[in-house]
């Protein structure tokens, strides 16, 4: 349906625009911070600031299911309540979690699991340019925010610390978006855009977003720089990188001075100076201790969902470990060959599409970022991984993967 507003304008409300509208939208959630300080300078809107962010999401959601729901069969049905049951009957298995559950129950249930649902509909081929657009603007007023704006208004330290880990993992899918479109159609706004969001990851001082940036880039460069020309773009990133190795305590040293002056984390910077980089953060003795718990207990169906946190533990820090804490050691081995099945069955369907790179795109900042920090059950693109591996394998013979 086409609703003309004057002669000659009109707003179309039509399915796929409305669905591609609230897809964008929830790809620049992360705006909706910084969309609180504007309504807290209107002195009616002040008091409501949370109610009116929540409203700005869930009602063109609302009016969005319509166009939703025709996409999605039963299989995606049984999936995600499959997924509420096991959370709610967690209470009866694991009584001991009850208070951890309270506090993340909303978050999972409609939040983080319903974007299996946004996997299922996505449609990279068609809206990549559109995506990486929002992703420009997402990055460009990050760093707006925390190298022009909050210096000279907050205290650096106590928006920052010395590790904004939230912050850096919440803007890397942006960063990486950048990365692919520079190296998929190289532009000058696109590379600057990316170096700016790396140096802002800098700034958050936490390794793990360089590691999935880094896998990302790696397995794109290898394998899926083919185009016209490629090899000159090819040897022109090897050339930037062996003068950046050359150059590379002057740089370090630049950035150091910079990021020093403007209160933001010279962490990652020291680290690579003093060769620290690996430093697992103790995060081995606490996987030790997960690990002493499922086997000296009786955990044959493990700790349930947030039970590590039982042991003075936020999350183990890695995937097949946050699975055996999950659901034990039968049990969550089988769902992880399940869980890798799937991605590589899809990975196979999709091989010389775009579709096979938006694969390794949600790995990346899934499946790469669960094997060094967060948990599973709190990662929304675990859930829309899942969702678009399903949808290529829902259509695998049908018109919409041709």
């Amino acid at each position: 349906m086409v609703i003309e507003i004057k002669k000659g304008l009109y707003f179309s409300l039509e399915k796929e625009a409305i669905l591609k509208l609230i897809v964008c939208l929830i790809w620049v959630s992360m705006l909706l911070t910084y969309t609180k300080s504007l309504w807290a300078r209107l002195p009616f809107f002040q008091d409501h600031i949370d109610e009116i962010v929540f409203a700005s999401i869930s009602v063109p959601i609302l009016f969005a299911l319509p166009a939703f729901i025709s996409k999605y069969c039963l299989a995606d049905y049984l999936f995600f309540f499959a997924l509420v049951f096991h959370y709610l009957f967690s209470y009866v298995l694991f009584p001991e979690n009850t208070v951890y559950l309270n506090d993340n129950a909303l978050m999972c249930i409609f939040c983080v699991f319903p974007f299996y649902f946004i996997g299922r509909v996505f449609k990279i081929e068609e809206w990549f340019d559109t995506l990486t657009l929002l992703s420009a603007i997402c990055i460009s007023i990050d760093i707006m925010y925390f190298f022009v704006y909050a210096p000279g208004r907050k205290n650096m330290a106590e928006i920052a610390g010395d590790d904004n880990m939230f912050a850096a993992y919440q803007v890397l899918p942006h960063v990486m978006m950048m990365l692919w479109a520079t190296l998929k159609s190289f532009r000058i706004w696109k590379a600057i855009v990316f170096v700016g969001g790396v140096l802002f990851l800098l700034s958050c001082g936490t390794r793990g977003p360089f590691a999935c940036l880094l896998f990302f880039g790696i397995i794109y460069f290898l394998f899926y720089m083919r185009f016209k020309g490629a090899i000159y773009v090819k040897s022109g990133i090897i050339a930037m990188v062996l003068v950046m190795i050359v150059f590379m305590k002057d740089i370090i040293y630049f950035l150091v001075k910079t990021f020093t002056g403007l209160q933001l984390s010279t962490r990652i910077l020291e680290r690579i100076v003093a060769g620290g980089l690996d430093h697992d953060s103790y995060r081995s003795s606490l996987r030790d201790k997960l690990y002493n718990a499922l086997d000296h207990g009786d955990h044959f169906w493990g700790l349930g969902i947030f039970g590590c946190r039982n042991y003075d533990i936020i999350y183990p820090h890695i995937l097949h470990l946050d699975f055996f804490c999950s659901y034990g050691y039968f049990v969550g081995s089988i769902l992880l060959i399940l869980l890798f099945g799937v991605i590589a069955w899809a990975f196979w369907i999709t091989r010389g599409k775009t579709e096979q790179v938006f694969i390794v795109f949600l790995f990346s900042i899934s499946i790469i970022k669960l094997m060094l920090s967060g948990t599973y059950i709190l990662e929304p693109f675990f859930y829309f991984l899942i969702g678009a591996c399903a949808k290529v394998i829902f259509f695998r013979n049908s018109s919409e993967m041709k």
